[in-house]
């Protein structure tokens, strides 16, 4: 009887692993991977099945939590990423205060409110359309 229960319970937790691929974010792995051990150790050493699958269940979600979903973490993407930094300018700006810099390997606009040279160290402060907008850093 113990054989057809870890069977089943092998067959629950792999169907609640698939299921995180259908609704992410539920904490299915945690229940899944849980089962999975539990039913394993059913089969082949039934003393240890429920502590193992107890760790197991928590070691997942301590390892989902710090490493996958990252709760509170404000991802940004984009120009927004890159509000804040501080860069030092490769050109000269034009008449109109624009140019064309590279950061991070990605090629940008950008428009400073005041005449910025080669090698002056700004700020990137704002998005105005398609610009990155930089100030002078004040030292």
């Amino acid at each position: 009887m113990i054989l057809n229960i870890g069977y089943l319970l092998i067959l629950m937790g792999l169907s609640f692993i698939l299921l995180e691929s259908i609704i992410p974010g539920l904490y299915f792995p945690a229940v899944g991977i849980s089962l999975t051990i539990y039913g394993v150790m059913l089969l082949y050493a039934p003393s240890l099945a429920l502590p193992l699958a107890l760790v197991a269940g928590i070691v997942t979600v301590v390892i989902l939590q710090s490493l996958v979903y990252k709760v509170g973490e404000d991802i940004k993407i984009g120009p927004e990423k890159f509000i804040g930094k501080v860069i030092i300018l490769s050109v000269d700006l034009d008449k109109n205060g624009q140019g064309l810099i590279t950061i991070d390997n990605e090629k940008w606009h950008i428009k400073g409110r005041e005449p910025l040279k080669k090698g002056d160290k700004v700020r990137i402060v704002g998005i105005e359309g398609v610009f990155l907008v930089v100030e002078k850093v004040k030292e």
